[in-house]
């Protein structure tokens, strides 16, 4: 999404201490589900046992249904750079070792990320190629080939602060696509051909794919300002439809984050989940029906949904789930008693049933999800990791499966070669940091009646304000918004979101309520603050209500 401002791996500035906790990283966690009623049957849950000398970083199911892993053993863990890569089958059993040697990391980007080809002889690392022949499975030579991104979207860019924060391959093993980051609190999404030459891969072709001008002018209506019609830019996550389409992070209809799909042949997206809390990523199964999902769904006590309860515009409320992101994610990586995930999805249930859960499958409250998370070729396992809560590195790790026990998947969905005719698209590359300035001002028309006049400024140094004051705002003549929404962030010091709105019409509704973060960037841990303001009234208070549920402020008090 668009305004989900920096980086997470700038973002994840909290490192707590190395000492180690009493805890058995392999130890078995089953879980079994008896009834389900979406279907999708009973799930078993367990720890894939590793190696007592394994230090795990990541892993991923390949396409062979191998567990590829990167890790780290106690030699070589004070190596700056230095990776072991193995495979295994998710039993843990014929575990070998195909990779072991210093990996350079490269400015601006997300790390090291894991993204097997179809093809089963590659990894895309991010900056390299890991490539391994003659496969994955039987590897006897291995290579760590360097990719070379394109003028105006590589380190030379000053314009941009995370080259790639997110990668991914399409099925026909040749089209790439990854998220960017930029010095103006923005983002992007692009797509290209990797092409092999001799000593490296170049990305060829290359578009961008995300909304480049967030706000024009209305030629039309002087003083007014027309948004933009689709939301394009959040961090791209599995190329799904056989390749035509991503699976991202963004917002559709909801003001909190959400994941959304979109399609590559045209400028459809769709929105795959509609919890008002914070959904990020969905993961889908080979048949495409289920998904594994990012979610704090299942914790009252850390899920924000008092914000994306009642529907609104997404360009005026979304500004704070980079906040949002901080208290409900990473909070509870690293301190925070809560769950994010992952949750098991049917996907059409999850598009079309309001108040659909799915299927929790988290187990014990001790161990919080991490990326990536994985599904076996066959569609009856997936797979994910898991750190002890606390210890938000690389060094208290452990892997996790779910086994379908009931469910027949469906054939999987055949492969189609990424189109490079995508119809909104742009070779235009130097777009992704051609609008410097982000500032906005003017009135947005309603499309049935009244205006949203609003109003945004940001600085360089992760600071700005936004207000937009709603006056009989109706997009469908049924509905009608009037009051105000407030937004004056700090990322090094305090941020405080206030609103004041009604929704009159078939769909009442109501938000009343003050927000106040302490820093998102520092040494101490972002909190929601219920301290005294300088008004005389709590930092944070109040209430959203819509459609009969109401939330309320201090059902976030830790």
């Amino acid at each position: 999404m668009k305004n989900r401002i920096i980086s997470v791996l700038l973002m994840l500035s909290l490192f707590l201490s190395m000492a180690t906790p009493t805890f058995a990283a392999n130890a078995s966690s089953d879980k079994n589900s008896d009834k389900h009623s979406d279907g999708i049957g009973r799930v078993k849950v367990s720890t894939i046992p590793l190696p007592d000398y394994v230090i795990l970083h990541d892993a991923t199911y390949t396409y062979s249904g191998k567990v590829f892993i990167s890790y780290s053993t106690a030699n070589d863990l004070t190596t700056t750079n230095f990776f072991n890569f193995a495979t295994l089958n998710d039993d843990g059993s014929d575990f070998k070792v195909i990779f072991s040697g210093v990996i350079p990391l490269k400015e601006k980007t997300g790390g090291i990320r894991y993204m097997p080809f179809q093809d089963n002889k590659r990894i895309l690392l991010g900056d390299y190629v890991f490539e391994c022949m003659p496969n994955l499975d039987k590897c006897k030579s291995t290579n760590v080939v360097p990719i070379v991104y394109p003028v105006g979207l590589d380190d030379n860019n000053p314009a941009i602060t995370t080259r790639w924060s997110e990668i991914i391959i399409a099925p026909d093993n040749k089209h790439m696509a990854w998220s960017m980051f930029t010095t103006n609190n923005g983002g992007g999404q692009a797509v290209g051909v990797l092409s092999r030459k001799t000593d490296s891969y170049v990305l060829e072709k290359v578009q961008l794919i995300s909304t480049t001008e967030p706000f024009t002018n209305d030629p039309s209506n002087p003083g007014y300002i027309i948004p933009p019609t689709s939301g394009r830019g959040g961090e791209v996550k599995q190329f799904i439809h056989g390749g035509s389409a991503i699976s991202v992070v963004g917002a559709k209809d909801n003001v909190t984050t959400d994941s959304v799909v979109e399609d590559l042949t045209s400028n459809k997206i769709t929105q795959i989940t509609r919890t008002p809390g914070y959904d990020e990523t969905t993961i889908f199964s080979p048949d495409e029906q289920l998904g594994m999902v990012m979610s704090t769904r299942f914790s009252m006590h850390t899920d924000p949904a008092i914000f994306g309860i009642m529907p609104r515009p997404i360009f005026v409320g979304g500004g704070i789930n980079a906040m949002l992101y901080y208290y409900s994610v990473a909070g509870v990586r690293t301190f925070r008693s809560g769950d994010i995930g992952p949750a098991l999805i049917d996907i059409n249930r999850s598009m079309n049933e309001p108040g659909y859960q799915g299927i929790q499958l988290s187990t014990d409250p001790n161990w919080v999800y991490h990326s990536p998370m994985s599904w076996h070729p066959d569609g009856k396992r997936a797979m994910w990791i898991e750190g002890f809560r606390g210890f938000d590195d690389d060094l208290h790790k452990r892997l996790q499966k779910v086994n379908l026990l009931d469910y027949k998947p469906r054939k999987t969905v055949p492969i189609k070669e990424t189109s490079d005719d995508i119809a909104y698209a742009t070779k235009d590359l130097t777009k992704l940091s051609s609008n410097t300035s982000p500032d906005v001002h003017g009135k947005i028309a309603g499309k049935k009646s009244g205006y949203i006049d609003y109003i945004s400024t940001t600085t360089p140094y992760y600071s700005g304000k936004s207000e937009a004051l709603y006056v009989n705002y109706s997009n469908d003549g049924v509905n009608f918004y009037n009051g105000s929404e407030k937004l004056n962030y700090n990322y090094l010091g305090e941020t405080t979101y206030e609103t004041n709105l009604q929704l009159t019409g078939a769909n009442p509704g109501e938000m009343n309520l003050r927000a106040t973060f302490s820093s998102m960037i520092g040494a101490s841990p972002l909190k929601l603050l219920f301290g005294t303001a300088a008004d005389g009234k709590p930092q944070s208070y109040g209430y959203a209500t819509y459609n009969g549920v109401t939330r309320h402020m201090e059902d976030l008090i830790e």
